[in-house]
Parts: C-alpha cells; structure tokens; sequence
C-alpha cells in the first residue's frame, strides 16, 4: 500500500471515484488528523490509515474508530443543519474549486 512519496494520496483515489484534487484533499484531512487536532484516538487512527497498516473502509467498520466517526458524522450534520443555506452553498463551491485547482495543477 505504500505509495510514491510525489503523491501519498493515490490510495484514496478509489473513495474519491478517481478525483485527484479530492484525494488530495482527504489525505491532507488525514495528515492534520494524524498531527493531533481532533484528538489522540483519531491521531492513531490516521497514524495507521497513512501508514498503510488499514484503510478507511476497515476503520468505519470497527467498534473502536466506527463509533467516533459516526459521533462526528453526527456533529457535522447538527452543524449542516444549523448553518444558514447560502453559507453552506458557499463552502461547496469553495470546496469544489479547491479540489478543480489541485486537479488542474495535477494535469499540468
């Protein structure tokens, strides 16, 4: 599972169906995860995941790391519905032109 250290992201592709920009993306989530900003549990979690030891698919699977993944996913949908429409609609877009730039600097 170990990839070229150029591009450590290639793994996600798979979950990002093929959309460079967006694994890049979720392997920088992963990276900040790993550097402790959600706590040490997740930074385990991501510690193993980037490493190669298990991938996102196995850890939502487990009681361990399934329970606080679904716990955030439940705290980002609290947040989802608590944020204003046009608010949300502006982080998609921004999101989405985040993930078009990586991939137009990829083809470059």
């Amino acid at each position: 599972m170990t990839q070229p250290e150029s591009q450590p992201e290639q793994e996600f592709l798979d979950l990002t169906e093929g959309d460079q920009g967006l694994a890049k993306l979720l392997h920088a989530s992963l990276t900040r995860l790993r550097d402790g900003v959600a706590g040490d549990d997740l930074q385990e979690m991501a510690r193993d995941v980037l490493a190669g030891h298990t991938d996102l698919r196995q850890i939502a699977a487990t009681d361990a790391y399934g329970s606080m993944l679904l716990d955030r996913y439940h705290r980002f949908r609290e947040w989802e519905q608590d944020v204003g429409s046009e608010e949300r609609q502006r982080l998609a877009d921004q999101a989405a032109n985040l993930t078009a730039d990586l991939n137009t600097r990829d083809q470059q």
